[in-house]
């Protein structure tokens, strides 16, 4: 029963109105505990209700309305009760908590039956000046108004305005004594949390929503929070925990609650697709179109023939995917905005399937798009999230100067893994940056990392001693930081080492193990040396390499470095430095103009190196600019003087005397 409501006072009911009256208080007084049945009975009853010139057909509207919308059943049913409250609700004559219980019902069920309806946005206003009404309304009606405004910006993309709402939404919760309705709110909240990425409360909201049901005996909601708590794992690819909620949903989801059940097998599908079991995947997907059609409500429709148009585009089954995206999108027209989250997703999916054949401007314009939208709405999460497909769309966005920013923060707060088919690698994000040519400094996420000295020179080790793939061997480690320790207490301090680094990093996917070697991983980490490595180990020369060359040699050369210093080869590193940029500059299709100019900026951080001054004299001869050459070696005479080295080598006094004859 919904509080705050005397059903004699307000609607004007004695025991004496009949079976249909009867009937109805009876199935009023049962929304708390048996909202299913309840809605069936004011269903059944209504058409004779109509025929009354009294408030039971409205007491039959609200009492059908808040059972469907608890139970997330059958909405079918709530079509002639609708079109009834479009005919006659203006002329309704009430009491003020009467019209606004029935108004907040009106708009809850054109929510999930009829969202293109022409005065949607006048409803819609109506339930947000319920939502913000003084303390003088009910605060139960207040959360059911909120919880119906939050949810239809969910489904129409508007976030941010959920967003704000959410957090009246949860005051109302503390006021109201409506288990329902706080259950709701619970869920939305929830919901929403996910889709901002705030995973801890999200699973505060879940924990307590369950709470909740436990201590008030009302069920009707688990099977709602085991849901967002599948999709919470799935999300972050935790297939374990997904498992783990989906077992406990598929005994707490009524078989005729469908929208729950719906999405029972989304998840099962999405779980099937991420374990790449692509047939299992479509039974289950298939299973949750079917069930979101029984239940009648509009936008999980779309947003689950997606899910299988998803499937069958994976699988190559272009004309089956094709036809659902279809289908998607006209149910999607029928949202606000054209239903942005559906536009959203749909536009990932086919920039996805066209880059996968080779359609690569119809690709582009599809990722534009949709990526448009995400930034515009911000969105960062949606159902079906897999990480190695939208890592490869921001590649592309990156690759292709695409909505770059947005994409680049997909990336940080997904923590999403370089794939293969990157090619602008430099320009992708890494949450760790790491610069050990320079003083050792460290970062996370942009925040200087404040580490001790053990964790810090752990993290240098790990970054000057990795191999090409990033991994040090843990014996190696064990003698660099523990000398002349017993290999048991040695290994023993090396683990509590990693566990205390993982906990100042914030995470554990940076730091990977196997049993004889620790590493970084590559695809979440940006090390200075790393880069300096590839480098100096490519066959084929490349101008672009001349930047990070030349930044790299006066870093390296730089006074002020510490325990980095002791960990990196800083005899002999210059030199290698030095022999890559000429091979660079000679080899990489550098212009004469150009090559000067490195070579001066080479020459600020390696005054000493004459190889780099017969290259600068050089090119200044076979330019003709001989005032400029004689200069170079007047500078060339005075670094060396400067350094206690001997005068020039006859091959330059050679180059010089070619420029005076000159």
């Amino acid at each position: 029963m919904h509080p705050g409501i005397d059903l004699e006072a307000a609607w004007g009911l004695r025991p004496d109105h009949g079976p249909v009256a009867d009937a109805l208080v009876e199935a009023y007084r049962k929304l708390g505990s048996a909202p299913l049945q309840a809605a069936r009975v004011a269903e059944r009853v209504f058409p004779e209700a109509a025929e009354r010139g009294d408030l039971l057909p409205w007491l039959a509207f609200v009492v059908a309305v808040g059972g469907r919308i608890q139970s997330l059943s059958d909405f079918h049913g709530l079509d002639p009760l609708i079109a009834y409250a479009e005919r006659y609700r203006t002329a309704l004559d009430a009491p003020q908590p009467v019209l606004d219980r029935v108004d907040a019902c009106i708009f809850g069920g054109l929510v999930f039956r009829r969202p293109d309806h022409p005065r949607m946005a006048f409803w819609a206003r109506r339930c947000a000046e319920l939502a913000v009404a003084d303390g003088s309304r009910d605060a139960g009606l207040r959360l059911a108004a909120a919880n119906y405004l939050i949810l239809y910006r969910i489904w129409c993309g508007d976030l941010t305005g959920a967003e704000a709402l959410a957090s009246r939404a949860a005051a109302l919760r503390e006021q109201s004594a409506d288990v329902h309705a706080r259950l709701l709110c619970h869920s939305i909240n929830s919901m929403i949390q996910r889709l901002f990425l705030h995973y801890e409360e999200c699973r505060r909201e879940i924990k307590q929503g369950l709470a909740l049901g436990h201590e008030t005996g009302v069920h009707v909601w688990d099977s709602h929070f085991h849901m967002q708590g599948a999709f919470l794992a799935l999300t972050r690819e935790n297939l374990a925990e997904a498992r783990e909620w989906l077992e406990l949903m598929v005994v707490s989801a009524d078989p005729e609650h469908y929208l729950d059940r719906s999405g029972y097998h989304y998840c099962r599908g999405w779980l099937h697709t991420l374990q790449a079991e692509l047939t299992l995947a479509i039974r289950h997907a298939r299973e949750s179109v079917r069930l979101a059609q029984r239940s009648g409500a509009v936008f999980p429709q779309a947003i689950t023939h997606v899910g299988l148009a998803q499937l069958y585009l994976e699988q190559r089954s272009v004309g089956n995917g094709l036809y659902h995206l279809l289908q998607a999108r006209r149910i999607g027209r029928r949202m606000e905005a054209g239903g942005l989250p559906v536009q959203f997703i749909r536009g990932l999916l086919t920039a996805h399937i066209s880059f996968r054949l080779g359609m690569e401007r119809r690709a582009l314009r599809a990722l534009a798009q949709a990526f448009r939208i995400g930034r515009e709405q911000h969105y960062l999460n949606f159902p079906w999230w897999r990480a190695d497909l939208v890592a490869g769309l921001c590649a592309r966005a990156l690759d292709a100067d695409v909505e770059t920013a947005y994409a680049l923060t997909l990336i940080r707060l997904r923590r999403l893994r370089p794939p293969v088919t990157l090619k602008r690698r430099e320009r992708w994000y890494y949450p760790l940056q790491v610069n050990l040519l320079g003083d050792g400094e460290a970062s996370m996420d942009g925040q200087p990392l404040a580490l001790g000295r053990q964790p810090r020179v752990l993290l240098l080790a790990l970054c000057a001693l990795a191999d090409q793939d990033g991994w040090v061997a843990r014996e190696r480690l064990m003698e660099l930081l523990w000398p002349g320790t017993r290999t048991e207490q040695a290994r023993r301090a090396l683990d509590r080492g990693i566990h205390r680094l993982r906990r100042k990093l914030g995470t554990e996917r940076l730091i990977r193990e196997r049993p004889d070697a620790l590493g970084l991983d590559p695809d979440f980490c940006q090390v200075d040396y790393w880069r300096l490595r590839q480098a100096l180990g490519r066959r084929v020369p490349e101008a672009a390499d001349l930047a990070l060359l030349t930044d790299a040699l006066e870093r390296c050369t730089s006074p002020g470095r510490r325990e980095a210093a002791e960990l990196l080869p800083l005899d002999t590193l210059p030199e290698h430095i030095v022999d890559k940029a000429l091979s660079v500059l000679h080899f990489g299709g550098v212009s004469e103009e150009e090559a000067c100019a490195w070579l001066e900026r080479l020459l600020q951080a390696r005054p000493a190196s004459e190889r780099l001054w017969q290259a600068l004299v050089r090119r200044y001869v076979g330019r003709g600019m001989i005032e400029q050459a004689m200069g170079a070696w007047e500078r060339c005479c005075e670094a060396l003087r400067q350094e206690g080295m001997a005068q020039p080598s006859p091959a330059l006094r050679v180059l010089i005397g070619q420029a005076g004859r000159g």
